[in-house]
């Protein structure tokens, strides 16, 4: 019996220097560890990077939409779906209603992505970040949901959040006419001040014509972050305008307010204040200073001596009238996707 008991116990030794062999780390490793074998991936096969972002849809890095049961988990790739799908997207502000389809939409060569790759930081405004790897890594990056798309913490401006333009948020509304605000400078006031006073201040002239193509939420939210979200409500001659964020409660501090869409030009006032009112305002140059300017343009258009002369004071006069009637209107001064930019103001007022 001892002898079968001393057998036993030698074979439960050798059995166990077995398993402490198995587990041991491969010949060069430090330390003792359990190791992983991760299969890997058929050789002579495409392999993809993809989204992994949702359950239910995926986007690999040839641009390829496709459910999640119709992707090929031995390589990433899909086998199924559309590539360069823009069906769930907005073209004109090119934000989409998910996520896998901003990627994709965005690969599309017709939205140039490789330019934009190459002209986009990896940390936005820094340069020294570097650029993405490739367009899909840049794709990826863009597509994803950021404080621009949002009105208030996560609450989204809009369904299609995900946006891959440089405006990055969506638009609410239909695109300006073209033209519409070249030679216009859009500026927000401190609260309680008026348009008239505002544009005087920067040495420019309100312009009344000019301020029904600022009565859209679109407009407000590229000069301010309407954080307590937009809305319209019946029209005042303040409007449009976003209530201070340091205004009493009962006042709805970051509020934007605009009018109805159909509101009559000659509602909307330079001259027109509210208290905690920042109104959003269009000015322009006044006429005295327009004038000149485009005399010496006509003059050095004309060439010298009389006749250069003559064109300079027509051109002179013309200009005169006509910015009597309608206002300066030259070259556009900021432009953004979807409209223009303000000019000599930030979030804290001018």
């Amino acid at each position: 019996m001892a002898q079968q008991a001393t057998a036993c116990k030698q074979l439960l030794l050798v059995l166990c220097l077995g398993c402490f062999v198995a587990v041991a780390p491969a010949t060069g490793d430090a330390g003792f560890g359990r190791r992983l074998l991760i299969r890997p991936l058929p050789q002579g096969t495409t392999s993809c990077r993809n989204t992994m972002q949702g359950p239910w849809l995926m986007t690999d890095d040839k641009g390829k939409v496709c459910k999640a049961k119709q992707l090929d988990f031995s390589t990433g790739c899909c086998t199924a779906g559309e590539q360069h799908s823009c069906g769930m997207c907005n073209k004109l502000d090119s934000c989409c209603e998910n996520f896998e389809h901003c990627v994709s939409c965005c690969m599309s060569p017709e939205h140039k992505p490789e330019e934009r790759r190459k002209e986009t930081p990896r940390a936005p405004n820094n340069k020294d970040s570097g650029v993405w790897a490739d367009v899909f890594e840049y794709c990826l990056a863009v597509c994803r949901t950021h404080g621009r798309s949002t009105s208030h913490e996560n609450a989204y401006i809009g369904a299609r959040h995900h946006c891959f333009s440089k405006l990055g948020k969506p638009m609410l509304s239909a695109p300006l006419p073209a033209g519409s605000l070249d030679g216009v400078t859009v500026l927000l006031t401190a609260a309680g001040a008026s348009c008239g006073t505002m544009c005087q201040q920067k040495g420019l002239a309100c312009s009344q014509q000019h301020l029904h193509f600022l009565n859209s939420c679109d407009r407000l939210r590229e000069v301010t972050n309407c954080e307590a979200g937009c809305i319209e409500e019946q029209h005042t001659p303040s409007m449009p305008a976003a209530v201070d964020p340091e205004a009493p409660k009962a006042s709805r501090p970051a509020l934007c307010l605009v009018g109805p869409a159909n509101t009559p030009d000659a509602s909307f006032s330079c001259d027109a204040t509210a208290n905690y009112m920042r109104r959003l305002c269009a000015c322009t140059k006044p006429p005295a200073q327009a004038a000149p300017e485009a005399a010496a343009a006509a003059a050095a258009a004309g060439g010298s001596g009389g006749e250069g002369v003559a064109a300079a004071a027509a051109a002179a006069a013309g200009g005169a009238a006509q910015q009597e009637q309608q206002g300066a209107v030259e070259g556009p001064d900021y432009e953004t996707q979807g409209g223009t930019q303000a000019a000599g103001s930030n979030e804290g007022g001018a």
